[in-house]
């Protein structure tokens, strides 16, 4: 079972389902994601667009990514951990719906 987001529909995703005879279970594409490591990813996303060469491999680009993450503030990935209780509890609120983090 996944949440039928475009990540988890991909070919070889769908191929792998086939061969093992999986079947998917009918599920909306709506469920909230919770994990704090996304905003880490959108914040090494944008670090990495700041920076004045763009990558030009994917050894370059897993360089940059290493990079980036050691200088990630430490505070902000503090704040990050601090938020998981609110964000269980505005999710549990709004019964699995849309919360603005």
């Amino acid at each position: 079972m996944d949440d039928n987001a475009q990540p988890h529909r991909t070919f070889a995703v769908e191929e792998l389902l086939e061969s093992e005879d999986i079947t998917r279970m009918d599920w909306p594409a709506y469920s909230p994601d919770l994990n704090p490591i996304e905003h880490v990813w959108d914040a090494l996303g944008k670090r990495i667009a700041a920076r004045l060469h763009f990558p030009e491999n994917t050894q370059r680009l897993k360089q940059m990514l290493i990079e980036e993450w050691a200088l990630l503030p430490q505070e902000m990935l503090h704040q990050l951990d601090l938020s998981m209780r609110r964000r269980c509890e505005a999710t549990i609120a709004v019964k699995g719906g849309h919360i603005p983090y």
